[in-house]
This record gives structure tokens, sequence and C-alpha cells, in this order.
């Protein structure tokens, strides 16, 4: 099977682009550690200025980088019985109207194998302090780590997002906008 780095697909400028203000106390990059949340804030808002973009995406541009998916985009990927995604409930408000938009989601992906091939990425790596920080521009993959997973994260490398080929297919069979993928090598 084939598998891709799921990236947003950010060739249209009309895109809304939710700007998240108050958190509640939860960090931008808890939601990378692919970690259960138990007690979600349903408060949290992303406001968009439609003077600045008002296609809706099913995966909405937003300045956290989190995974956020309109209920459309969620049904495609509950379709694949995927058992590793939590959907935590967003707010997308038009800011000059106070509309609503359609259900959003956050999707916390839970799911982090420890597939990474690092022979065959292409990476640099950078000391800093007592630390080394990976730059990768090309992941490679081992196939037999990602058992069968149709979402997920690395180990190790957790925010790039990683989707199967089936993922893809369904994304295009559906319609589902604002989704780009780049295929990564698996092993």
């Amino acid at each position: 099977m084939r598998y891709f780095k799921l990236l947003l697909d950010d060739s249209n400028e009309n895109d809304v682009v939710g700007h998240c203000d108050n958190t509640y106390g939860y960090e931008q990059y808890e939601l990378s550690e692919g970690k259960y949340i138990q007690d979600w804030n349903k408060d949290i808002t992303f406001v968009f200025n439609p003077s600045e973009g008002d296609r809706q995406t099913d995966y909405l541009a937003n300045n956290l980088g989190w995974f956020i998916v309109s209920t459309r985009f969620k049904e495609v990927l509950c379709d694949l019985n995927e058992d590793g995604v939590q959907y935590l409930p967003v707010k997308v408000i038009n800011s000059e109207d106070n509309t609503v938009l359609n259900n959003y989601y956050v999707a916390n992906v839970i799911n982090v194998v420890d597939a990474i091939n690092l022979n065959h990425s292409d990476y640099s790596v950078i000391n800093l302090d007592d630390e080394k920080i990976y730059s990768i521009k090309k992941y490679a993959l081992n196939k037999n780590e990602i058992k069968m997973n149709h979402l997920f994260k690395l180990k190790g490398f957790e925010i790039p997002l990683f989707v199967s080929e089936s993922v893809k297919e369904l994304v295009t069979k559906n319609n589902i906008i604002g989704c780009d993928f780049l295929e990564v090598k698996v092993i």
C-alpha cells in the first residue's frame, strides 16, 4: 500500500482561515502528541473574516496548525473504521455577521507508530544544547510498523500526519477539499 504525508492545500487564496485567540488552557502543540483529551472545552472558537476568504474547506486552515475537519471529512474518515482518532467539536464563526459554519472538529489523531526509517529518509540534524533536532525533507516509512493504520503520526515526529492510499482515494472520491498529499517512500 502507498502512504502519503497529509498536507493542507493552500493554493486557493479564497479559503477560510480560522483564528483562535482562546484555547482555554490547551497548548498549541498539545494536540500533536497523540494523546486522548479528557476534558475538551466545546467553546473553543475559530473566527474568520470572509473578506479575507470565504471558501469553506473540509480541512480548515487555522492559526494553531490543528487538524480541523468538516463533518463531511469526519464521516469519510469514520468510514475507514479508524479507531485512533478522537473528534473534538469546535466553533467556526464568521466575524462579520456571527454566523456559525457547518460543524467542524479537531481530529485528534491518537495513532502514533514507530515507523520512521531514517536510513532512507532525507534529513538534517541540528544539535541544540543536548538535544538533536531533526529536519526531515523526505520521509521514508517502515511498512511493517504501520500495521494497516490509515491515519497516523510518527513516534518522535508527531507533527506531520500520514495517511494511507485508501484515505487519499476516499478524499478524492468524496470531493473533500483542502487536502494535498505528498507520497512518502515505504520500505
